[in-house]
């Protein structure tokens, strides 16, 4: 295989102002290519070519805590790094690896020596400083020539700033590891049978909401005879309180363009009070647990176990863990969460990157390789029918879910890649799909809602999740319908972000938390607002806005 040859200025340009304009209208549904047709074909260029004879790239890499080994295998030899060198001619020598809990630390050593592979991921902070410092491979013309269509998509997929935030100085110096932030909207969790018992409707309204609150705290749902239950489950870290604000269109920890095109700090807003308020009304009212304020959330999961709490904020991934693990008798609905005033309920958006960036060091000879590389684990992780390859390269069978994908020396997420189970089960089920057209996890999707439905109940969480009705639908339509609010501020943190910020979220976080639990009042929240700015908000807010200023 040829290297890549350097394109003209005019094409650089152009290819520039293409991928960092997001003018190919990604974020209209109806023109978006769908999920499960991408990568069924070979891409525009034909594939990716054999390397012959092979090469060689050094990597290093962070290790998952449900990854095993088998045969003798290990992180240089395995079934991916065989796959790889078998299908690309490409050999990858992984020189070191980590859990990813110590993945930073030991690639900030790394960098600090001089010592750098040909390609790895690095958190925006080290891709910041690498680029500056001028030890990156430029890859725009890489990308143009040499990215298949299928991973274009997955990186459009993802949205309009995440090949942006990859670019510097209007060059793309690193290849976006997407993530999933797409899939992670709140999710409200109500116990089916308490609704049932007492005959309470669906929620449509946050009002509704709060009914349902105080009829299970206060109507015996459990029948023991006792005042023992709480309506709303709350944890001292709030977690599970931010989904709730977004019923009162306020969101935690972004930053907002406002009226005037600037930027503003999500929590500060005036929206945040009115759904702080309604919080400390229920716990007043005895709807929420005393205790919350000194309960972590696996604490209040304990409660739950235990039949004391009926409605929860959670996610998509909720029904499987904790509710069906918790509650395996007791079935739990998914339901959106409802607006307040009527107006749409928007959802934060994170910057839609698994952490880190796919970097290459200067002057590696095959650059364009990890797009190859990365083709070729698109298609074989997400893409692919065969049940044999699965077993393969992802999980070792259907009992044991260890995560051989992570042995995959270099990958990127599909943005919505568990939202399609649920697509895909719902194509089976309305019949405009086989079973046997599904890849095999969402094959094993598929499977497992049909054994609920015939009579399994111990599945009831997977039906949750990807059935009629579920989270996934859920979430599916806020995706389709772009029903997301994102977060503007991309970038490493400011100067004052990194020098105030840790100690500005803990006045945001205990100041919150008094107010909840009635040991502050609600306007103690003004006085928070005041706080923050003097204590290094303002000097955020101006610094956020000059690098917004520079982006536009």
């Amino acid at each position: 295989m040829k290297r890549v040859g350097s394109s003209s200025a005019i094409s650089v340009c152009l290819t520039v102002m293409m991928l960092l304009s997001g003018c190919d209208n990604n974020d209209d549904p109806a023109k978006k290519p769908k999920a499960q047709d991408v990568g069924q074909k070979p891409s525009a260029t034909g594939g990716p070519a054999k390397y012959d004879p092979p090469i060689e790239l050094t990597t290093v890499a962070f290790s998952l805590p449900s990854v095993k080994y088998f045969n003798g295998d290990d992180f240089r030899n395995n079934p991916w790094t065989r796959y790889i060198e078998r299908h690309l001619g490409i050999k990858v020598k992984t020189e070191w690896t980590v859990p990813e809990a110590e993945y930073v630390k030991k690639t900030n050593l790394m960098i600090s020596s001089g010592d750098l592979p040909d390609f790895f991921a690095a958190t925006p902070a080290q891709f910041k400083q690498l680029a500056q410092a001028g030890l990156l491979e430029d890859l725009t013309s890489v990308y143009e020539n040499n990215a298949p269509e299928v991973l274009k998509r997955v990186i459009r997929d993802a949205g309009p700033d995440v090949i942006r935030s990859a670019a510097i100085d209007g060059r793309l110096m690193a290849i976006p590891f997407t993530g999933t932030a797409k899939e992670s909207p709140a999710i409200l969790w109500i116990r089916k049978d308490w609704m049932e018992k007492l005959k309470l409707p669906a929620p449509t309204t946050m009002d509704d909401v709060w009914a349902i609150s105080e009829a299970f705290t206060n109507r015996d749902p459990d029948g023991n005879g006792k005042k023992d239950t709480f309506g709303l489950a709350l944890d001292r870290d709030l977690g599970m309180a931010i989904g709730l604000m977004n019923g009162y269109h306020a969101y935690w920890d972004i930053w907002l363009a406002d009226a005037n095109g600037k930027l503003a700090y999500s929590t500060i807003q005036p929206e945040m009070k009115r759904g702080l308020g309604k919080l400390k009304e229920l716990f007043q009212a005895g709807q929420i647990d005393p205790e919350f304020t000194v309960k972590p959330s696996f604490k209040v999961f304990e409660s739950i176990g235990a039949g004391k709490i009926g409605m929860m904020a959670g996610s998509r991934g909720s029904a499987n863990y904790p509710l069906a693990s918790l509650t395996p008798d007791r079935e739990w609905q998914a339901y959106a969460i409802p607006s307040a005033d009527g107006d749409p309920v928007l959802y934060p958006l994170q910057l839609n990157i698994y952490k880190y960036y796919w970097v290459v060091k200067k002057g590696t000879k095959h650059p364009e390789a990890l797009s190859h590389m990365l083709e070729l684990w698109l298609n074989a992780y997400y893409f692919n029918t065969s049940e044999e390859l699965f077993y393969t390269l992802v999980n070792p069978s259907k009992e044991d879910k260890s995560a051989i994908w992570s042995m995959a020396p270099i990958r990127i997420y599909l943005s919505d890649n568990n939202i399609e189970n649920y697509r895909q089960a719902a194509a089976v089920l309305n019949g405009s799909k086989k079973a046997e057209q599904l890849a095999p996890e969402r094959r094993n999707v598929y499977d497992r809602i049909m054994r609920y439905l015939n009579g399994d109940k111990k599945l009831w969480g997977e039906y949750a999740q990807n059935g009629p009705g579920s989270s996934g639908a859920i979430v599916d339509d806020i995706i389709r319908n772009n029903r997301f609010v994102p977060n503007r501020y991309n970038a490493t943190p400011t100067p004052t972000m990194a020098e105030k910020g840790e100690g500005l979220n803990k006045l945001r976080d205990e100041t919150f938390l008094q107010i909840i639990a009635g040991t502050a009042s609600i306007d103690e929240f003004d006085k928070y607002v005041s706080d923050w700015k003097r204590l290094g908000g303002d000097a955020i807010t101006k610094e956020a806005n000059e690098w917004y200023a520079e982006q536009k």
